[in-house]
């Protein structure tokens, strides 16, 4: 177990997550972070911007110059000023700052201008010279203009070339992460500075993987990782992987602003959270702690959600928690302060009923979810009057059990009560509170009663249409379409009450990849138009079973990698594919790449299986795995072909699994499957 000085532990916040450099903000997030006593910050900037994101988007090139016309020069020009003077602060007040990094990150035409690193299949061989020349030359480019950051914190995910999915490379992955980390380390520590590295893994054998691969490197890397498990979900478990860090000093990261949580937009205070994760991380005797205060260009500060901070502030620094909170609320709201703090204790568990479904993980970070997400996350199967959740998958709980249907709605209508009584107890203070406190914290608690009854409606749209396939009675698609009418007029209801400041539209400029809720009406009733001439198509054919790929009601025990393979409609049908479409736009591979079914079939006889798929770029390339057999399917493929694999079974059984992975750059549909009865 490695230990430390708790005396002198780091105690910082992390600041821009992840949106584009602010000035202004930036230098007020220095003086306040000296103000409260932090000895440690870090800025993430725009990671995600393929233009923008990481130090490449704010760093002249030199050696590699040639790049530069790649970049956004007044974004540049902006982080020269901003970034410094910024950094001029920090000098002078103690605190050490370091910038967020992901690679592998390289240049668009980097291939075109060296086609000798490309591999044979189209990748880049990440031991190629000219890579570790252009990684090394970067990282000295970035201390160059920036000399007074001390270091990088590291993460090898999220980027354009994913360094764990590439193809006919000559390591394997954990040579890869040593690799490629070892390159940015010796360089870092030639110029005096620090790397941080973030395993940010959510498989077990991809944490334990990387961790042996840091550990390699050097005993003295700090590993930085969050404190909840996976994401930032307050539903997610304890860090256990934490376990996994063997000789290295481990660095917690903490949200303490809500990303999954209302993204700062509600009224939130984590006074339950926060303490269960100090608790638990003390445990592993870390190095000291980060706390995410901002995210998508919303802050905390001057709001009552600020409170978080004093909150992680008095565990930093041992001192009483409920004193800190009390003082917070008496200086904040002087005439009022017991009241508004009583109202604040409460929102956790108002929040907690909203985004989950008997603690399995509910939305979509915060946003009212699309209809692919909810098909992705078994919003649908979690309806059937028995629910088969066969995956395992990080948002899902552990031993989850969803109780009766009944309970799951009683949870969100009692939600729906408690937010409407918060906001009552709050209009009684009016008078008592400055007006311009009052109507802020009106705002918030209006948005969380309005979100409530939006949830409320949502779990009923997928209670009506999953009774509908089940019973096939009528009732359920009229009360399913009752239903929607609600939940379009709730949401016309926030718009026209509060206006820009309505939850939905105040997120919607950073979040706009979402959808409104407008669309995922619209999204519903189209799935359930398609699904239903689907199913009494297929139904009057000859089958055994049958999938509709993508439809809301596929069910079969899916399974994914981790948490992504989207649902599609193309040309008038529904289906699914191995991947994610935001994978598609920014990533010549998609990261994530196979989804699988249970499907029944007669024992001990030859079943035919009748599949229907299509390829994206009209080139169909896909493994298809059923049961121990693989087939290969590799051809130029304009329209939809229905595909005919017959399978042996042997073994007595009555059921198999199919897999379909994504095996190059080309995605494939997948529309339906259909085992046809002997």
């Amino acid at each position: 177990m490695i230990t430390c000085d708790r005396k002198n532990i780091i105690k910082g916040i992390t600041v821009c997550n992840p949106v584009d450099i602010d000035k202004d903000y930036l230098l007020f997030c220095v003086d306040y972070a000296a103000k409260i006593g932090m000895n440690h910050i870090q800025i993430v900037g725009p990671i995600h911007d393929v233009v923008r994101g990481n130090i490449d988007g704010m760093t002249p090139y030199r050696k590699y110059s040639l790049f530069d016309n790649e970049k956004d020069s007044d974004y540049v020009k902006l982080c020269l000023d901003a970034v410094n003077e910024a950094c001029k602060k920090t000098v002078n007040y103690g605190i050490k700052t370091y910038m967020w990094h992901h690679e592998l990150e390289l240049p668009a035409e980097f291939k075109a201008t060296y086609p000798e690193v490309v591999n044979s299949c189209g990748d880049i061989e990440v031991t190629h010279p000219l890579v570790k020349d252009f990684l090394e030359n970067k990282i000295i480019d970035f201390f160059h203009f920036y000399p007074n950051i001390d270091g990088l914190i590291l993460t090898l995910h999220e980027t354009k070339i994913p360094l764990l999915k590439l193809k006919d490379q000559k390591l394997g992955k954990i040579e890869r992460v040593k690799y490629v980390t070892q390159i940015l380390y010796d360089v870092c520590r030639s110029l005096g500075k620090e790397l941080i590295v973030r395993p940010f893994a959510s498989l077990e054998e991809d944490y334990v993987m990387m961790a042996k691969a840091y550990e390699e490197i050097s005993t003295e890397l700090l590993v930085m990782d969050k404190w909840t498990q996976f994401d930032w979900s307050l539903t997610m478990p304890h860090n256990a992987f934490y376990s996994k860090i063997k000789n290295n000093p481990l660095f917690v990261e903490g949200d303490i602003f809500g990303e999954f949580f209302g993204k700062g937009r509600l009224p939130l205070m984590l006074k339950e959270h926060i303490a269960g994760k100090f608790n638990y991380c003390e445990n592993f005797a870390p190095r000291g702690y980060v706390a995410r205060i901002d995210r998508a260009g919303f802050d905390p500060f001057g709001d009552v959600n600020e409170v978080n901070i004093h909150i992680m502030h008095a565990h930093l620094n041992q001192k009483d928690v409920n004193k800190e909170i009390d003082e917070f609320f008496r200086e904040k709201y002087p005439d009022a302060w017991t009241e508004v703090e009583a109202l604040m204790e409460q929102t956790e568990g108002v929040l907690k009923k909203i985004f989950y479904a008997n603690g399995y993980y509910f939305t979509e970070l915060s946003l009212f979810p699309t209809l692919n997400h909810c098909k992705n996350h078994y919003y649908f199967e979690m309806m059937r009057e028995n629910c088969n959740i066969a995956s395992n998958e990080w948002y899902i709980p552990r031993n989850w059990e969803r109780g009766t249907l009944e309970s799951l709605l009683a949870e969100k209508e009692l939600a729906y009560h408690e937010a409407t009584e918060l906001l009552k107890c709050l209009t009684e203070l009016q008078g008592r509170l400055i007006q311009e406190e009052y109507d802020k914290l009106w705002v918030k608690f209006c948005n969380l009663k309005l979100i409530a009854e939006i949830w409320l409606a949502l779990t009923r749209i997928f209670m009506d249409y999953v009774k509908y396939f089940e019973t096939r009675e009528n009732t359920y698609a009229i009360a399913l379409e009752e239903h929607i009418t609600r939940l379009l007029e709730v949401n016309r209801c926030g718009t026209e009450l509060l206006g820009d400041e309505f939850y939905f539209l105040s997120i919607s400029e950073y979040y706009t990849s979402g959808g409104s809720i407008e669309d995922f009406a619209e999204e519903v009733r189209e799935s359930f138009h398609l699904e239903r001439e689907a199913v009494e198509r297929i139904e009057q054919e000859e089958v055994l079973d049958y999938v509709i790929c993508g439809g809301a009601m596929e069910g079969h025990r899916l399974q994914k990698e981790v948490n992504f393979s989207d649902t599609l409609v193309r040309d008038g049908a529904l289906c699914r594919i191995p991947g994610n479409k935001r994978g598609m736009e920014w990533s010549s591979i998609n990261a994530h790449g196979w989804f699988s079914y249970e499907v029944r079939v007669q024992p001990n006889v030859v079943n035919t299986f009748a599949i229907m798929m299509q390829g994206i770029d009209e080139v169909l390339d896909v493994r298809i795995s059923i049961g121990e057999k693989e087939y290969l399917i590799q051809e130029k493929l304009n329209d939809r072909k229905e595909f005919i694999f017959n399978y042996k079974e042997e073994l007595g059984q009555t059921s198999v699994r199919i897999r379909f992975s994504k095996i190059s750059r080309y995605t494939p549909c997948i529309y339906r499957i259909k085992v046809i009865r002997k």
